[in-house]
């Protein structure tokens, strides 16, 4: 009898373990961290039985399941959020690389500017110019 009772038990932590898994599959993109701490602390607190009672004595087992449940949607979250901030760094990058080579092609009009100025002063005045 006492090892029927362990197996009944088992059979509902493996139920619970295979809707966990369904649910760590969900998405919880739009979910703030604060709402899923807040909506996890009323779901620890929600499994916890009333004092001296004798109902659902495996609590601390789905207490244990909602914690991998929250920490794996909290993981996701940072998952992804860190995608998104290697995109932003992505494109920083392709516009800072961008400004590079408008500053280079300045340089390089500047430079050729200011040779040409340099060659006309000096048919001028006959001056040597700094460039040379």
């Amino acid at each position: 009898m006492k090892d029927n009772h362990f197996h009944v038990k088992l059979g509902r932590g493996v139920i619970l373990s295979l809707l966990l898994l369904l649910l760590m599959t969900q998405g919880a993109s739009g979910e703030s961290m604060d709402d899923m701490i807040n909506q996890f602390e009323k779901e620890f607190e929600a499994a916890k039985p009333a004092p001296n009672s004798s109902v659902n004595s495996d609590y601390k087992l789905e207490q244990a399941a909602l914690g991998t449940l929250y920490t794996t949607r909290a993981l996701n979250k940072l998952f992804e959020q860190n995608k998104e901030m290697l995109q932003r760094y992505d494109e920083m990058l392709f516009k800072y690389n961008e400004m590079i080579a408008q500053n280079k092609e300045m340089i390089r009009l500047l430079t050729i500017m200011v040779k040409k100025e340099a060659a006309e002063g000096k048919a001028e005045t006959g001056a040597i110019s700094p460039l040379e």
